[in-house]
């Protein structure tokens, strides 16, 4: 009897144990090897104004990166671990993929919150008038990072509204591990079973409207099964905001530790200072 119930004890701790460890593999962000592609690292034009620099790739890419002051001149620092913020703007907006979005992560009040020495901010503008492409686009991204160095290749965030944030989603689905976290404004990806599987290390945030008619019906099913599956997640679900992008001010519904409520520079301050 004494042998059934040690052998029986021995098989759960095998279960328990094997439980364990799998969760944890299906939890565990896998680093993205950054690849060096000429023909996204090297630039036809580049315009330097403040601290934002223009530049256009010899791949089709037009994009506006902002490098804090401190690092303007000492972009070769590694130690700096700078977080980047990559903005996918919405169908026909690649004129205001740098005012509308790009900006908005550049206000001392974030830079001072999300990071002790800011975070690097990186707008991008579609090939055409919508993003296609996630392979190119992620070879974009990182020869980027590889002409940056201060920028933490482990770091990065990626924030879309609607067609944008259906993209930046598509692109963690095949990139994994490129992404630390992503934003979905009004976004409208339908994630398999699989796609979802492979993001669970990657922190969402996703939100959506009930009266954004046809976007709404798309996108919360996948909202909702980040929010409870994923690391970190949040899904917002708002009545009457029709198709938005998400505010830096933007609440989640959760209650912080000193009783007031938590917004999306919280959640994105979590993530981008996660141990």
């Amino acid at each position: 009897m004494k042998k059934k119930i040690a052998l029986i004890a021995a098989i759960l701790v095998i279960i328990v144990s094997g439980l364990f460890l799998l969760k944890k593999a299906l939890y565990t962000r896998r680093k993205l090897s950054f690849t060096i592609d000429t023909t996204y690292y090297w630039t036809k034009q580049q315009i330097q104004t403040g601290c934002w620099t223009y530049e256009d790739s010899p791949s089709g890419f037009q994009y506006n990166l902002y490098i804090p002051e401190k690092y303007q001149n000492d972009r070769d620092n590694e130690s700096a671990k700078l977080p980047l913020i990559v903005t996918f703007h919405g169908s026909d907006e690649r004129g205001a993929s740098y005012s509308k979005y790009g900006r908005k992560f550049v206000r001392e009040s974030f830079q001072k919150a999300i990071c002790p020495e800011g975070a690097a901010v990186l707008a991008l503008r579609s090939r055409i008038n919508y993003f296609t492409d996630t392979h190119s686009t992620s070879l974009l991204i990182q020869n980027v990072c590889l002409k940056n160095k201060c920028i933490d290749q482990t770091n990065i965030i990626g924030y879309g509204f609607s067609q944008g944030a259906k993209f930046v989603v598509q692109l963690a689905c095949d990139e994994p591990g490129l992404f630390r976290g992503v934003v979905s404004g009004s976004g409208f990806h339908q994630m398999t079973f699989s796609e979802l599987i492979k993001t669970l290390p990657i922190q969402f945030y996703w939100a959506t409207s009930e009266d954004d008619s046809g976007i709404f019906e798309q996108g919360s099913p996948t909202g909702r099964k980040v929010g409870k599956y994923c690391k970190n997640s949040r899904y917002v679900q708002y009545k009457t905001r029709r198709h938005f992008f998400v505010e830096l001010q933007d609440k989640t519904g959760r209650i912080k530790k000193d009783g007031t409520e938590e917004t999306f520079v919280d959640w994105m301050c979590s993530v981008v200072n996660e141990k």
